[in-house]
């Protein structure tokens, strides 16, 4: 077994083991007749509030930026493997500098 082959096999195993340990805590928490997911938990694991996270605004605001995203994929991806790999490379390195700049400005 090499190196390659042994931190693979880690990395694996350690990916396969958070939802079963994230399990095993719920369900300690159950047994004990504590709140299974609390609102600190909820933060912890998400980042926003739970009500923020419900809303009807955010899943229109998520639906609008997913759709966008799989046509900008699409069009990134497909249109220009049909005419060249050189072509290919080029649009992903300028869609990924236009998502870099457009980043910085829109999370500000």
């Amino acid at each position: 077994m090499t190196v390659t082959d042994f931190l693979l096999w880690e990395s694996t195993n350690g990916l396969l083991l958070i939802p079963a340990v994230i399990a095993l805590v719920m369900l300690t928490r159950l047994i004990r007749g504590r709140p299974v997911f609390t609102e600190r938990d909820w933060r912890f694991s998400i980042g926003e509030a739970r009500g923020k996270l419900v809303s009807l605004h955010f899943w229109l605001r998520f639906a609008a930026l997913w759709f966008t995203v799989v046509l900008i994929g699409l069009a990134d991806g497909y249109v220009p493997l049909l005419y060249g790999l050189a072509l290919l490379v080029g649009t992903l390195v300028v869609t990924a500098l236009v998502v870099l700049l457009l980043g910085k400005k829109v999370s500000r």
